[in-house]
Parts: structure tokens; C-alpha cells; sequence
């Protein structure tokens, strides 16, 4: 016999847990829009943080990061798997690298630094095609000081930017 454990609410996030015999079955964590469910092992992802995400408002974001280095192999590196990312810190001629380009992927590059930065793609040769990454079949392209850019891959291995 199941038997639903605790049901308990914290600040925007509701947790689940199902047990029976003393051994937890399933622990669930749902969350309000613009909450991402925490990593507790299997679990289902709530359908209001589904519908958040494809509404655009659940995406993943950094800030503060900080251009450095001259060149591709010197360049400060803008960590994967976020699609919102402000670049806070740009001294003159500073640059940072992408992540490895991945086919789907999305990223809006934000300037709030007092340089222009460079963007270049990944230092090292992407798994998937065993080569360079390219924006927009070039080596790098350029945001100036508080302005965007936004970065998408349809392709591995090429990152095209507007």
C-alpha cells in the first residue's frame, strides 16, 4: 500500500514524497513558474515550470562574469547550459569564448562593461565535428559596450549571431 508522506510547501516549491515499507517510492518537487525543480534524483518535472520554460520565462541565466585575455586561447570562458548572460566586467581588447556549439542551442550575450568584448567560439575543437567552431564562418564577432547579442546553433559545430 502507497502512502503519500509529506506534502509540504516551501517558498514557491511544493515537495512530494510517496512511500510504502518504509522505503520513499517517488520524492517530487514541483515548482511555481520561474522556479526550476531542484535535482532529487527521478522525478517528474511539474507542467507549470514546462509551460514557463516554452513561455520564454524559465530560462537559465549568469551575471557578473568578467572578459579577459586578448585572443581565443587567453579568453575568459562563458559557462554552458545558460541562455542568459551579462558580461558585467570588460577591460579594452577583452574577449570571451563560447561553449561548444550544439545544434538547438540558444544564448543572448549581454555587454554591461565599459569595453567592447569580443566573442569568440570554443577553444578547444568541438567532440561531435572534430573541428574549430565558427560564428557566422568567422573566428569572432564583437559586442559593444551595453549592447546584445544573440548566438544560436542549427547546426554543430556553427554558431550564426544577429
Amino acid at each position: 500500500m502507497f502512502k503519500k508522506f509529506a506534502n509540504i510547501a516551501l517558498g514557491g516549491l511544493m515537495a512530494v514524497s510517496i512511500w510504502a515499507g518504509g522505503n520513499i517510492l517517488l520524492h517530487q518537487a514541483r515548482a511555481l513558474v520561474g522556479t526550476q525543480p531542484p535535482a532529487m534524483g527521478f522525478n517528474l518535472t511539474d507542467s507549470q515550470w514546462l509551460l514557463g520554460l516554452a513561455g520564454g520565462l524559465n530560462n537559465i541565466y549568469v551575471y557578473g562574469l568578467t572578459a579577459a585575455g586578448t585572443t581565443q586561447a587567453t579568453c575568459s570562458q562563458i559557462p554552458s547550459g545558460d541562455y542568459l548572460v551579462e558580461i558585467d566586467t570588460a577591460a579594452a581588447s577583452s574577449g570571451m569564448c563560447l561553449p561548444t556549439s550544439v545544434a538547438g542551442t540558444d544564448m543572448l550575450v549581454y555587454n554591461n562593461g565599459a569595453q567592447t568584448v569580443t566573442i569568440y567560439p570554443a577553444v578547444a575543437n568541438n567532440p561531435a565535428t572534430g573541428a574549430q567552431d565558427t560564428i557566422n564562418n568567422t573566428t569572432s564577432v564583437t559586442i559593444t559596450s551595453h549592447n546584445s547579442q544573440a548566438f544560436s546553433s542549427a547546426k554543430t559545430g556553427i554558431w550564426f549571431s544577429k
